[in-house]
């Protein structure tokens, strides 16, 4: 097989042929071909009135309505919508390319609607959830399908002389060729009709080229990996799926009879895909991404392929609602015997369902396994999946004629062994089905004694140890990691082992357990702990103080997050409403929304909940992330991606594809700058920011740009490497940005020790080459579960307030280095001068005085601990300063600040005897400078693995239990940017690499 069917670029890829025919555009594209309408064996009845269709492009004045509820909502001006009293589709106009995509043509939004509340607002009707499902024909970006025209087909009512046996329908073909061989055409018609919960979907290839090739023709499922979660019904899969690696795509590669995917936070909407010219589908299944094509066959130059397949969503939690639909299609198409509708109740050994607030319960149906053990995963075959109502009561379809085991679930762990039904040929009551109780928790968080928080956090750590070889909560063995698990974790609030309040109180659902509840308002207020034991059917109420720490932050400093993601990113699900409360319980003063290649602002969110920028200041910005892969590497077997951007601040623009966001595909990153100049707000110079730089990559994508570059911080970029003259040169040409002139650079994002240590190196070697670049500190928070808001965040300093927030004179202090990155402790840094004056951390140079004194001070709240003070000097570590006994004592849960001040002295042996210098000083946690066993010039220390639960907070080694509980992974730190001291007067000069 050629290297073409081995790696996905540019769409998705599935390797996926049919057998030829000369129909519709199979045999060629003359321009006016039109593939005939998919999946005719399809017939659904229409209730009276049930009838209408809709299909136009969108129009200014149309966006508004256009747009389905959820963040994922994309329509735009141009696109064009496609309705009925079942369905919302839009496809994007070819000029508007999305994601994987190189041009339109793709299912950008598809929502359910009510068919009961056809009239209703669309805020009660419907939802999105789709990141964008597209054409593929091949694997590498050659072969990414290219639309360049497109048609209306509005058959409402039947033209004089129309095949009558159609009935009413609309349709828009789109008529396009590969991306790197205009011989090869594709066309695709998306069909609705009436009353019908999906698309008709037809795609026709013609291999228009002199010679055979392996073209393949599928649709790509961009999930995200923290979005919509698919399933397979077939031997060893449901949602458990085979590891994806791009250069050896046949083991994951699957056949099945339909694909569906459910979400994990509102708005509730399954999906599935049904094959239609053949028996099964065919590709590969995975959470980030999934391909669904027809089986592979060869395809000689003049033959055409083609893919029909019906693409339908349907309204509701868990997968029940689109498997039933599906089954229904494929009784339709391919005759498979009618589904049988099996109903039942869900009951606790309490009594009724408790349908209170909280992952209560679902239920995976499947065929047992042959063999003496009827449940072993490798072997059954998962049908569906069912979520009870709040009354317990539940709905699921299967096929007839079979024994199927049903194994409840509860906060991601198995609610009891699995039992066995017997389905035949008509519906079944299943009776009730009996599990433990849940535990019902309710707390309240005031932030002064009496007065009850708005905004705040809980979170739940087991007090003990989970036993060796103890199952992990999971969403069906995907996500493990949340102990206990009392919502998906990507979803909303409750997610993980966390929930967030916007009034001060939760009521919570908890499995059965000895808990420490945890309620905290970020790094900078004080936490609150209490111990509490749950069993089945308990409750349980506490009250907990969370306060704001007078005097921690410095007058006139404002924190700021500059990366982070909520569920217009195609990476992220979490609900707009928590992710706002999220900024708030954690208390920033600043949010740079920063979702991949789509322009978000929270506006409305905000505006809902009350809050103004006396509270909350949101920058609107984008993370520009490419996809596609393209760029040439030396020695590299495949292209690359040149790594993740951020940009702010950006205007919304509601009517343009991806809110205004430009394409990022196939720029080098000075062609980003160049092009975001014009897309500033007006009057603003903007921040450019490198995220990430040493991430590695995933799906084949790179997320670190240095990384993918390999640059080494050990050799000059003065050196004639691949590295440095990548960084150096201006892709735009001659006075236009280069590749390395970003404003500001992560040196530490998220919780990861690792990489901070690795960014951190990267942005020492800059700096001793006279490269000035502000280092920031980025949670890069997609969730509420995985990463935290605010840990780490900057405090940009300058006079700055949220009632006077000046976002220009914010932005030139962020641009200027004028912070400092954190993830718990303070500092508060300066250089003072003989005479009184005081200099702080910039890429300002200054010349200091003869007698100058570097005066550190360090505020954490009281369980953030604190052992020592670092300074380095030209990225040398000179000197380290033991400040552990000012903060041993502190009572994590008081409400006092522990801080500590010292002053050294800044002249030899600190500074060299001779030249200028920099100066950067640490606090926190000690720590050790890691080896380089790789030799690439980067520390080498594993991400830090605590152990899973120390008994409690006070025994000696574990200071760090309660932050850990609050803020999993984080290693307490603090950094100022650089000092740079011209210490003649004369311009200060960068010392250079040791």
């Amino acid at each position: 097989m050629s290297a073409r069917v081995l790696l996905v670029a540019a769409g998705v890829a599935a390797l996926a042929a049919g057998a030829c025919r000369r129909e519709g555009c199979v045999g060629g594209d003359d321009g006016t071909c039109v593939p005939p309408s998919a999946c005719q064996a399809i017939v659904y009845a229409c209730p009276a009135g049930g009838d209408r269709l809709t299909i136009a492009p969108i129009t200014k004045a149309d966006v508004a309505t256009a747009r389905a509820p959820g963040p994922k909502a994309l329509a735009a001006v141009d696109d064009f919508l496609l309705e009925n009293d079942r369905v919302r589709a839009v496809i994007d106009n070819p000029g508007h390319p999305q994601g994987l995509a190189p041009t339109g043509g793709s299912i950008i939004d598809l929502s359910p609607l009510d068919p009961d509340l056809p009239d209703a607002p669309m805020s009660m009707a419907s939802g999105d959830q789709v990141n964008g499902i597209y054409q593929a024909a091949g694997v590498l970006p050659r072969d990414a399908v290219h639309y360049d025209k497109w048609e209306l087909l509005d058959h409402r009512v039947a033209p004089a002389g129309a095949d009558a046996s159609l009935g009413a329908y609309v349709a828009i073909v789109f008529h396009g060729h590969l991306e790197g061989d205009a011989r090869v055409t594709v066309v695709t018609r998306y069909e609705l009709r009436p009353c019908e919960p999906g698309l008709r979907v037809r795609t026709d290839l013609y291999n228009g080229a002199r010679d055979p090739n392996t073209f393949s023709l599928a649709d790509g499922y961009f999930w995200g990996d923290r979005t919509l979660l698919p399933f397979i019904p077939i031997e060893g899969g449901g949602f458990r799926v085979p590891d994806l690696d791009l250069l050896n795509l046949g083991e994951a590669w699957r056949t099945w009879p339909f694909m569906a995917a459910r979400s994990q936070a509102t708005p509730e909407v399954a999906y599935a895909v049904v094959p239609c010219d053949h028996a099964e589908g065919a590709g590969f299944n995975d959470p980030t991404l999934s391909a669904a094509g027809v089986p592979l066959a060869p395809t000689l130059a003049g033959d055409g392929l083609s893919y029909e397949r019906f693409i339908l969503a349907a309204k509701g939690p868990g997968l029940a609602p689109a498997v039933d639909e599906a089954l229904r299609v494929r009784t339709l198409v391919h005759g498979d015997p009618s589904a049988v509708r099996v109903t039942g109740r869900v009951v606790t050994s309490a009594g009724a369902f408790d349908g209170r607030d909280g992952r209560a319960a679902s239920l995976l149906f499947y065929e047992p396994a042959p063999g003496a053990d009827p449940d072993d995963p490798a072997h059954t075959i998962p049908r569906t999946e069912a979520v009870p109502g709040a009354d317990g009561r539940y709905t699921a379809s299967l096929p007839p004629g079979r024994v199927y085991r049903v194994q409840p679930y509860a906060f991601g762990l198995p609610a009891g062994p699995p039992s066995s039904i017997a389905v035949g040929a008509t519906d079944l009551d299943a009776g009730d089905l009996t599990f433990a109780a849940a535990g019902h928790l309710t707390a309240t968080v005031e932030e002064t004694p009496g007065e009850r928080a708005t905004f705040a956090e809980l979170v739940l750590v087991p007090v003990d140890a989970p036993a060796p070889g103890a199952p992990v909560p999971s969403l069906y063995s995907d996500f493990a990691g949340c102990l206990p698990m009392l919502g998906p974790p990507h979803g909303g609030s409750p997610a993980c082992n966390r929930a967030l309040t916007s009034d001060g109180r939760f009521d919570l659902l908890v499995p059965p357990g000895h808990y420490y509840v945890y309620a905290t308002r970020g790094p900078f207020a004080s936490l609150d702990r209490r111990e509490v034991t749950l069993g089945a059917g308990d409750e349980v109420a506490i009250s907990l103080l969370a306060q704001d720490i007078p005097n921690m932050v410095p007058a006139g400093t404002l924190s700021g997050d500059f990366h982070v993601h909520g569920g217009a990113s195609y990476d992220s699900s979490i609900p707009d409403q928590d992710r706002v409360v999220s900024f708030l319980a954690s208390g920033v003063d600043v949010i740079v929304a920063t979702d991949h290649d789509v322009v978000t602002t929270y506006e409305e969110t905000l505006a809902a909940l009350g809050v103004g920028r006396d509270r909350l200041v949101v920058l609107p910005g984008v993370e520009e992330t490419p996809n596609i892969l393209w760029f040439e590497v030396p020695g590299e077997r495949f292209p690359k991606t040149m790594g993740h951007f951020n940009f702010w601040p950006l205007a919304r623009d509601t009517t343009a594809a991806r809110n205004g966001a430009p394409w990022d595909e196939l720029r080098e990153p000075g062609q980003m700058f160049d092009d975001m100049k014009a897309l500033f707000v007006p009057g603003s110079v903007g921040v450019r920011q490198l995220n990430h730089p040493w991430a590695d990559s995933k799906l084949g994508r790179d997320q670190g740009f240095l990384k993918m570059i390999q640059m080494d911080p050990r050799r000059p970029l003065t050196d004639d490497t691949f590295a440095s003259n990548v960084l150096l040169r201006s892709p735009g040409g001659g006075g236009k940005a280069r590749n390395i002139d970003w404003d500001v650079q992560e040196v530490m994002t998220g919780a990861s020790r690792r990489d901070w240590l690795r960014y951190r190196t990267l942005w020492f070697s800059l700096l001793n080459q006279g490269y000035l670049r502000a280092g920031a500190a980025n949670s890069d928070s997609h969730t509420l579960s995985i990463e935290r808001v605010g840990y780490p965040r900057n405090l940009v300093y300058g006079g700055h307030t949220r009632a006077t927030f000046d976002r220009e004179r914010f932005d030139a202090d962020v641009r200027a280095g004028h912070m400092v990155g954190t993830n718990g402790p303070i500092l508060d840094v300066t250089i003072d001068d003989a005479d009184g004056q005081l200099h702080r951390a910039g890429l300002e140079p200054f010349k200091p005085a003869a007698h100058a004194t570097l005066t550190v001070a360090v505020t954490a709240a009281p369980w953030v601990p604190v052992t020592e003070l670092r300074v380095f000097v030209n990225g040398v570590l000179k000197t380290t300063v033991d400040v552990s006994k000012d903060f041993a004592a502190a009572n994590h849960f008081g409400l006092t600040a522990t801080s500590t001040r010292k002053e050294i002295a800044l002249a030899p042996p600190l500074l060299p005897d001779t030249g200028d210098a920099w100066i950067i000083v640490e606090a926190g946690l000690h720590q050790d400078t890691p080896s380089d066993t790789d030799d690439d010039g980067l520390p080498d220390l594993p991400d830090d693995q605590l152990p899973t639960r120390p008994p409690n907070a006070v025994e000696p080694g574990v200071e760090r239990f309660d932050l850990e509980a609050v803020a999993p992974g984080v290693w307490p730190t603090a950094f100022t940017n650089p000092f740079l001291l011209d210490r003649t007067g004369d311009g200060w000069t960068p010392p250079g690499l040791p």
